[in-house]
């Protein structure tokens, strides 16, 4: 684990306040599997506005926040999730993207509106770290009329804007992928690839066990939906879904007292219908359900009832 480290390293950077160990990127994506990187030149005094903007609040994200393990489902107030490198594809393809080889330095090529995110790449003491923001296209102001005061007079600002503030959404560094943001990796790196790909094991899974009338259908809508593909790759991850097959005789009698609307043919295969019945299944298929001690009565766990 190297939240320590990192914490330890930003800190380091903003009181020692080096020169000219920043770099900035701005990435365009042409299609979901393809990223163009922009790298701009920037003033050493313009690298330390931006870091002693930045750093601060990283540092403080990290400070409070409890380390867990990356959940697709959602994660709770107070944790920051983190994950692997090589559980992000994309990544790769961005560190790709910036290699000299591959990046563009004419910024008269990159409309501003084309921007998808920016990364910050700081070195310091032979150690990098990148800090990844989404792209807020500053749609209002750029329609709006911009200007400042020169001399007195109001004088209009020609040209297209782009913001940097003081946010973080991820953070790589030393083979961890830090995620301050839930929804940032999904939209910087196309994590719903991933999404789609675990949905996939399961319903290889659930077609080898026969447990299914009417798989195709149940497929087809659950690609449909980020949700529930999320909620199969949780189910994928944490290897929960033998559980079900191990237990499945157990399944229409928390059917019938739970009154969901489910239904079984002569083989007990369920029947899939329609998409109404994806979370009742689902939460099933992630033993989400559970019986209170007290009361004795039947229940779904808080976290998933929330995204049902």
């Amino acid at each position: 684990m190297s939240k320590e480290k990192l914490t330890t390293l930003i800190s380091q950077i903003h009181e020692n306040q080096p020169d000219n160990i920043m770099e900035i990127y701005f990435v365009k994506k042409p299609s979901a599997t393809k990223m163009q990187s922009f790298q701009p030149q920037v003033s050493t005094q313009v690298q330390h506005d931006i870091l002693n903007m930045v750093l601060p609040c990283a540092k403080h994200q990290l400070e409070n926040t409890a380390l867990v393990d990356y959940n697709p489902v959602g994660v709770a107030d107070g944790e920051m999730e983190f994950l692997a490198q090589d559980s992000v594809t994309q990544l790769n393809d961005f560190l790709t993207s910036i290699n000299d080889d591959n990046l563009y330095k004419e910024m008269n090529n990159l409309s501003v509106s084309h921007i998808s995110f920016y990364c910050i790449k700081i070195t310091f003491n032979d150690k990098e770290l990148y800090l990844f923001r989404q792209f807020s296209k500053m749609k209002k102001l750029r329609s709006g009329y911009i200007a400042r005061f020169v001399n007195d007079e109001l004088v209009a600002m020609e040209g297209d804007f782009l913001g940097v503030d003081e946010n973080t959404d991820m953070i790589y560094f030393d083979n961890q992928v830090y995620v301050l943001n839930h929804i940032s990796l999904e939209r910087i790196f196309n994590y719903r690839d991933v999404y789609l790909q675990k949905t996939n094991e399961a319903m290889g899974e659930l077609l080898r066990q026969g447990v299914f009338q009417n798989l195709e259908q149940f497929n087809e809508d659950c690609c449909r939906d980020v949700r529930i593909m999320k909620r199969f790759t949780n189910i994928m991850t944490q290897g929960r879904l033998p559980l079900f097959f191990e237990n499945y005789e157990k399944v229409p009698e928390i059917v019938s007292e739970l009154g969901l609307d489910i239904e079984f043919d002569e083989d007990s295969k369920i029947i899939y219908r329609e998409k109404s019945q994806l979370f009742h299944i689902i939460n099933l298929m992630s033993d989400a359900y559970f019986r209170s001690l007290l009361a004795n009565r039947m229940g779904i766990a808080k976290t998933e009832e929330a995204l049902s």
